[in-house]
Order: structure tokens, then sequence, then C-alpha cells
């Protein structure tokens, strides 16, 4: 098995039209007789607005654990395409997504129930959360389908989810269970590689390739880390030098515009690789589209022979 880690975004499942996350929000509008423009609209913000307007209706007897209980049970119709399929046939053991559904898992036959792996089991965030199938590790960075409330939505749920990777990053993390107290920060442990308990080990222990992901500038939790993982590099504040790599794919075809510009000049800066060798065409249909993760599958496995 190969040492490498993926991060792979919504991209692969927006080959099938009504698997946006503004759909899903939509759905929730209607779900309750709500009536929100989400156009133009940062996605958390955008989802604190349908639940403070859900709050002032009939339904404000409806907790967000109700609410997120709906999105799982919208996000459940999403299934794995042949994407998903040739990612989980990489020789790859890390696969990280911020995507809730379970597609990935549905690749490979399950040998029993898909439950959480983590050291810590969590409940609401997703620290230390995956799901083992066969000899690959399923990190939903984001949540997953299966346990509702660990479905990061909204400001709120961001902000305390960022305290939390800080504290296993930066500053150290207690717990009750045994082998995990005072245990010290990720950043004081890299020269001990077995000492790995979360997907943001990934980060600044192996080679990371991330694609099918917008990292819109509201992605607080992956920008601190990166931003954090450079400040680190660059002023030697980790026990071990960092020298893995992290490339970004981004469509050619999506390069020249404005804010793609100024995505490239800050992903750069945080020491990330931007690759924009494929994907002229992309955005054009969905063939191109499903062209475009072909070439970056095929470029990641030759990049880790």
């Amino acid at each position: 098995m190969s040492n490498y880690a993926l991060l792979v975004g919504n991209g692969i499942n927006n080959l099938a039209d009504g698997n946006s996350w503004f759909d899903v929000l939509q759905s929730l509008g209607q779900k309750y007789g709500i009536t929100i423009d989400t156009n133009n609209k940062p996605f958390p913000l955008a989802y604190e607005e349908i639940y403070f307007n859900i709050l002032k209706t009939q339904y404000s007897n409806r907790t967000e654990n109700t609410i997120k209980h709906f999105i799982a049970d919208k996000i459940q119709t999403i299934t794995s395409n042949d994407i998903h399929h040739q990612i989980m046939a990489l020789d790859c053991p890390n696969i990280m997504t911020t995507n809730y559904d379970l597609a990935f898992e549905t690749c490979l036959p399950v040998l029993a129930e898909i439950k959480n792996n983590g050291i810590i089991k969590e409940q609401k965030y997703n620290v230390f959360r995956h799901h083992l199938i066969h000899d690959k590790r399923i990190w939903h960075v984001h949540g997953a389908i299966n346990i509702a409330n660990s479905i990061t939505l909204g400001y709120e749920h961001y902000s305390g989810y960022l305290q939390a990777m800080r504290n296993y990053t930066a500053t150290g993390s207690s717990y009750s269970k045994e082998a995990f107290k005072d245990l010290k920060p990720l950043i004081r442990r890299l020269s001990a590689p077995g000492d790995e308990f979360s997907w943001i080990d990934n980060f600044f222990r192996r080679n990371v390739y991330i694609f099918g992901l917008t990292l819109d500038f509201v992605e607080i939790d992956l920008w601190w880390l990166l931003t954090y993982r450079e400040r680190c590099r660059l002023l030697k504040k980790s026990d071990k030098e960092i020298t893995n790599q992290i490339v970004y794919y981004l469509p050619a075809g999506l390069a020249e515009n404005e804010k793609s510009t100024a995505k490239i000049a800050l992903l750069e800066s945080v020491g990330v690789t931007v690759n924009m060798q494929f994907g002229q065409n992309f955005k054009r249909s969905k063939d191109d589209e499903k062209d475009y993760y072909v070439a970056v599958i095929a470029d990641i496995r030759q990049a880790e022979k």
C-alpha cells in the first residue's frame, strides 16, 4: 500500500444532477415552507439563515438534530459512481472527503456494519472519526450521514470543530481515555510515526492530493490547517522537518477567472502546489467533467508509483 492520502470534495458527486449542497438546502427550505435565496451566499451562512427562519415558524420546536436527520436522509440518495470506484481502486490507504454520503464505503463489499473506528468516539466533531473498509480508512472530515449530528453545518459547528482541530494539532488535548490522557499536540509528535489518530496527521506526514473540492474561503477549518502547517514548516515549530507535498488540482478551464487567480495565489503562499494540467473543457458537459477526474486519478497513480 502506497503512503499518500487524498482529499476529495463534492465535485465527483456533481456528475449526477441534484447532488450539490445547495440542492440539499433548497430541499430543506421546501420541507419547512421557507423560501430562501441561497445564490451568492456562503454555504455555512446560507444554512444558518434557513435554520434561524425555521426557529421563527410553526416548526420552532424542531431541534437542530432533527433538521440534520432530514439532511442525512436527503443525502442518502447519493450513490457511488465510476469515479468513486476508480478512487477506491487506487493503492491509497487514507481517503479523506468533505462529503457526508457513504458512496466510497459502498464501492467495496462491506463485511460488517459501517461504524466509527476512531480512537475517541466523537458524537459531534470529526477529528478522529473514520470508517475502516478493508485496508482503507475513509475519513469524513465534515461528518457522515450515519451519525447525523456529526454533519458540519453552520458557523457555530465549524467554530467548535476548528477549536477541536487546533487542540489536537497545536496545543494538546486531554481525554478520559487512559491511552489519550495529556496527549502532546501533533506538531510535537511528528518524530513518532506510530502515533497517528486523526485525518489531520496526513497533512503533516505524507503527500496529500486534493481534487473535486472548491475549497471556498469559508472552509475555515481547512484553510486554518493549511496556514498553520506552513507556519510550522517555515518557522520550524515542529519536532521534525515538514517535507510532504500537498497538491491541489484545479481544472484548467476554471483557472483564469478572478476568483481562481486569488485562490491560486493564496494556495501557493501556504505551500500548496496547484496543478492545472487537466480539464480545459471542464463544465462544458458531464462527460468532460468525468474525463477530468479520470485524468487526475491517472496522474496521482503515476506520481505515487
